[in-house]
């Protein structure tokens, strides 16, 4: 869809904010747009009290509000409440709707396992490491299926070990890694286990783990070349701030960004 959207109700002055996104909605036609775009990460306590109240006050449409409070206390569900704010927009075409339904129908058959996935990974791009970390993990506190396979779970624990390697987690994220690794045998996660315990273990407990776990010889030589390769290319594009301080503010600023969580 390429169009601009004409906003025709109030602006309002405080913003309905979804921080675990860091996103800041100003109308309900960018509440529409979010939500059409991004139905797998809408769940109950985004569409929850707190949106009636600000559709309420801020955008001053009291009917839309209390239509949804009473919908969600009658226990509709959470696409119904969706179709409802988008249908009192009136952006979305019938066929665009419908195309929506199919897709919220779809997600219904997928099992919880596979939703969280997909919102833990819509915060992974999005670099939310910490809310990332969090749908991972309620990923893995549930019954594991064998619908779901092998290379599902190998990739929840993978992706779990590289949030947390973004966050300098480096040891949590070695054992991340390793649980990715018994699950399928990834020579990129077999590297990856290596390169957080070198970023965290002394040189002598670092090899000593490397014996433990049986990688040695050109194979434990190929991942270590491999290191140092990417570091001495890292280091190319290495400069000198002239002013560190702001520097600094930035990368506090980056990292508040990727724990943020609600």
């Amino acid at each position: 869809m390429c169009a601009v959207i004409i906003c025709r109700r109030k602006r309002a002055e405080a913003p309905y904010e979804i921080a675990s996104m860091g996103i800041h909605l100003y109308s309900l036609e960018e509440l529409a747009y979010f939500l059409y775009e991004n139905v797998y990460m809408v769940d109950r306590k985004m569409l929850g009290q707190r949106l009636y109240q600000w559709i309420a006050e801020e955008i001053g449409d009291q009917e839309l509000a209390h239509k949804l409070e009473k919908g969600s206390e009658s226990g509709i569900g959470i696409p119904n409440l969706i179709l409802t704010i988008l249908r009192e927009v009136d952006y979305y075409s019938r066929e665009e709707l419908n195309i929506l339904s199919e897709r919220m129908k779809k997600l219904a058959t997928y099992q919880e396992q596979e939703r969280l996935k997909l919102r833990a990974d819509e915060y992974f791009v999005n670099g939310n490491y910490q809310a990332a970390i969090y749908e991972y993990q309620k990923i893995l506190d549930i019954r594991q299926s064998d619908r779901l396979g092998v290379e599902f779970y190998a990739h929840v624990w993978n992706n779990l070990g590289v949030c947390y390697c973004r966050l300098f987690l480096f040891y949590k994220a070695s054992k991340a890694f390793r649980t990715s690794y018994q699950y399928q045998k990834n020579p990129e996660t077999l590297a990856s286990y290596v390169y957080s315990l070198r970023f965290c273990l002394p040189e002598e407990d670092f090899e000593e783990a490397m014996e433990l776990q049986n990688i040695r010889g050109e194979q434990l030589a190929s991942i270590l070349e491999r290191l140092e390769r990417l570091e001495s290319e890292a280091g190319e594009h290495i400069r000198v701030d002239a002013d560190p301080g702001e520097s600094l503010y930035a990368l506090q600023q980056e990292y508040h960004r990727n724990v943020r969580f609600s």
